[in-house]
């Protein structure tokens, strides 16, 4: 079909106000919070509820054009169109809080919706989700569909996928499916994932797109905690720090945020040197205050000795500078290229002994300097490798994409495991073996015609 042909199919279930056709909107959509460049797609749809998402499916179906879903485009790797003959569906417009569910103590939303918004919303309340996300103004949807963590993860909760109870999806057919406790005719709460036999809501965790479009999450909330502790540690043995880590989680420490810099890294954000040795950071949070003040003196116990806290002053920058550390982390010394993985947390402190060899190879090889940093969820250490690059040069890009496709091989293979797939890990899927082909057999049975984000996950 020719672009005014897709433009006019589009515009008549959309309005014309809701399709994006012009070239220069197009190539932004080639191109998420990564180094990543996709293809730009040959018109965007902005449906404004689930019909007119089924409708755009049936659509897709008809004419066999592939479909990419997208939220707020803040991912980090390479969640893009992979093929230029395409058409995304851009969420955005499908922001609204459903329903606040107090009685199920659960919230319905679209998937549009930013946890910042959401937040706002269930903090009338008293309320508050599970899981903190790394970017505020990112999307619900995208979070869960890419199987996102957070770093506002801990003991209580590891991952989004894990705080949601049940959704709506668009199946590549064009039909409607119901998960969690709804899934039942008679139900009009979503109080329970795991009812009805198989657990639907967990195949679409992490599927990216490519086995239906989400158009409604329920996800659990909880009492907003009254009571904060705020720390911050450093050690001068990377080893003894990640050894504290492990303590901190093994004693289920109710940890909201839990950061490991590594020094070598604060050396690169900080040429003329960084004012902090190896800098732990950490947030818990309870009930009540006087709960939180019993988890802080359980955190100074599991810390030891060998990390040195840095006083009051300093701990109360955290929640001011939590939010910031990620753009100076991300940004100070260049643009990034960021790979991150999940690794075992009681085997951190060889990782990262691994992970600066890494470095040293980084910049032997392509000439870039490789930072670390990351943070606790359930039991694994979110491991953030930053390869720097100048963003003006592209000689500069393509060998930080080059690095960026080296490191990503050699993390794998040393047992690390991907935090999200999108385009970047695509290439390695098809080494997962029985599980990869399990997977290419779900996708090819849900969607025959192969429309719903080829290439995404390597499918």
């Amino acid at each position: 079909m020719d672009p005014g042909s897709i433009a006019g199919a589009l515009a008549s279930i959309v309005g014309e106000g809701n399709v994006v056709v012009g070239e220069e909107e197009l190539r932004r959509y080639a191109r998420d919070a990564s180094p990543f460049v996709g293809h730009a797609p040959m018109a965007a749809v902005r449906p404004g509820g689930a019909e007119e998402v089924q409708s755009i499916v049936r659509w897709a179906n008809s004419t066999g054009i592939p479909l990419y879903v997208r939220s707020c485009g803040t991912s980090l790797w390479g969640a893009v169109p992979m093929r230029p003959d395409s058409v995304v569906v851009d969420m955005r417009r499908m922001n609204r809080i459903i329903e606040v569910d107090e009685e199920s103590l659960s919230v319905r939303v679209e998937p549009g919706v930013t946890f910042r918004e959401l937040e706002v919303e269930l903090a009338k309340r008293g309320l508050s989700i599970l899981v903190e996300p790394e970017n505020w103004h990112g999307c619900v949807g995208g979070n869960f569909s890419s199987h996102g963590s957070g770093w506002g993860t801990g003991p209580n909760v590891a991952n989004q996928a894990d705080a949601v109870l049940g959704l709506r999806v668009v199946l590549p057919d064009g039909k409607l499916l119901t998960t969690g406790s709804m899934a039942s005719p008679w139900s009009n709460h979503q109080f329970y994932r795991y009812s009805l036999a198989s657990d639907l809501t967990g195949l679409f965790a992490g599927s990216e797109g490519t086995l239906g479009i989400i158009v409604e999450l329920a996800l659990k909330v909880e009492e907003a905690p009254r009571g904060i502790g705020l720390a911050v540690y450093t050690f001068r043995d990377l080893g003894e720090a990640a050894r504290a880590l492990y303590r901190i989680r093994r004693a289920r420490i109710s940890t909201i945020y839990a950061y490991l810099a590594a020094g070598w890294t604060l050396d690169i954000l900080y040429p003329d040197g960084a004012p902090w040795d190896h800098r732990l950071r950490v947030i818990v949070a309870s009930p009540t205050q006087e709960q939180a003040d019993i988890e802080m003196r359980r955190l100074r116990e599991a810390v030891g000795p060998g990390g040195e806290y840095q006083g009051p002053a300093e701990a109360e920058t955290l929640l001011r500078e939590k939010d910031s550390w990620v753009r100076e982390f991300a940004y100070r010394a260049g643009m990034r290229a960021a790979l991150i993985v999940h690794v075992p947390l009681g085997s951190l402190g060889r990782y990262l002994e691994s992970f600066r060899s890494l470095a040293s190879h980084v910049s032997d090889r392509y000439g870039l300097r490789m930072g670390l940093g990351g943070f606790l969820t359930d039991r694994s250490f979110v491991s953030v490798l930053a390869i720097y690059f100048d963003p003006r040069s592209e000689e500069s890009r393509s060998r930080a994409i080059a690095a960026w496709n080296d490191v990503k091989v050699r993390a794998l293979e040393s047992g690390a495991v991907p935090y999200r797939i999108g385009g970047i890990w695509g290439d390695q899927m098809p080494r997962m073996g029985e599980y990869y082909e399990v997977l290419r057999r779900l996708k090819s049975a849900l969607d025959p015609r192969g429309i719903m984000s080829p290439g995404i996950l390597g499918l």
